[in-house]
């Protein structure tokens, strides 16, 4: 394991296999556990939102959800890298919520959204036994009433794709709430499945890069002796 800070944001980096015993520690032990994917753009977001940076490092445990982490934390293995680019952990995770008849509940912010969720996770692992979902939208079921509902399924992990700041500070205020084991969020501009990445996701993760390096080199700046 190493600690990495990232614009003032403190993060742990763990091999593949040390997440996977955290997180097998989680299911067995009970009690709900967030663990969250950490993107550039969320970064950049926590860098200037304290209240977002509060959320990411109240979460059990980060996950890097995009090599440029890596490489700004001069996280340089091959194999590291890999298992970010390859969604390696999410693989894994999925393969042992198959392998063990695990009910999973998913949230995301449209029907459109959570059925493209769906699909995209079951191209890395087919029969997810997926015992409920919910939209979290305005004009939704209020938060308390998504509560109940995953309370009545009691499943063993919710997985949520929800916009950057709204999924975590949800994560963090129903923690407490919930019947679960494990609730992994998954950031909205992460790339799932074994399809090509559009035209138009390649384009902003790129302005994102150029944005997270500039912040990057900002945030050096300011805080040189």
């Amino acid at each position: 394991m190493q600690k990495i800070n990232i614009l003032g944001i403190g993060l742990t980096d763990y091999s593949l296999k040390e997440s996977l015993g955290i997180v097998d520690g989680y299911v067995r032990h009970g009690g709900l556990n967030t663990v969250l994917y950490v993107t550039t753009p969320m970064l950049i977001l926590a860098g200037k939102d304290e209240e977002e940076k509060n959320c990411i490092e109240k979460m059990d445990l980060t996950l890097c959800g995009d090599a440029d982490i890596l490489r700004v934390a001069k996280i340089a293995s091959a194999g590291r890298i890999y298992e970010v680019e390859k969604r390696v952990f999410l693989k894994e995770f999925l393969r042992r919520l198959v392998r063990g008849e695990k009910k999973v509940y998913l949230l995301d912010d449209s029907e459109e959204d959570l059925h493209l969720l769906k699909e995209q996770l079951e191209t890395y692992q087919e029969g997810i036994l997926v015992g409920g979902y919910d939209i979290l939208t305005e004009n939704g079921r209020s938060m308390d009433e998504i509560i109940n509902r995953i309370n009545d399924v009691a499943p063993t992990a919710i997985i949520s794709r929800m916009a950057h700041g709204k999924q975590e500070k949800c994560m963090v205020r129903s923690k407490e709430l919930i019947n679960a084991e494990v609730w992994l969020g998954i950031s909205k501009d992460m790339a799932l499945g074994a399809g090509k990445e559009s035209l138009r996701r390649k384009f902003v993760g790129q302005i994102y890069r150029i944005m997270f390096h500039r912040r990057i080199n900002h945030f050096k700046d300011e805080n040189k002796e």
